[in-house]
């Protein structure tokens, strides 16, 4: 459900607060107000593409055993069976996380932008 926004109303700060605790809850893991929300979600980068790099590592020592007995396709089905999910996961997590991102940062650049010419 879509919040509606008020922007010709007198107390746009108050609804700025209230958006911002959505954001807060939307994001969840994102903190705001603690540090740049660009360094959080570079740093959640970091760690995806560190599950990503460990699962293939576990996935390459699974393929060499299994290759050392002559079955290296059981090697590769328990891979996919057991590490691709654990790596699918964490990507479609981090899409989510860097859509709600962005849109915070856009709603926030506009709200700016309102307060700005309010000022003005």
């Amino acid at each position: 459900m879509k919040a509606r926004h008020n922007v010709t109303g007198p107390n746009l700060d108050g609804d700025w607060r209230v958006r911002q605790r959505y954001w807060a809850r939307k994001l969840g893991r994102i903190r705001l107000g603690a540090e740049p929300v660009e360094e959080q979600l570079a740093k959640y980068r970091r760690v995806t593409l560190m599950l990503t790099a460990v699962p293939f590592g576990v996935a390459l020592m699974f393929f060499a055993l299994f290759s050392a007995f002559g079955r290296p396709d059981v090697g590769l089905i328990l891979s996919a069976v057991l590490l691709l999910p654990i790596v699918t996961i964490a990507w479609l997590d981090f899409s989510l996380l860097y859509h709600r991102v962005h849109a915070y940062m856009h709603e926030a650049r506009n709200q700016e932008q309102r307060s700005n010419s309010r000022e003005a």
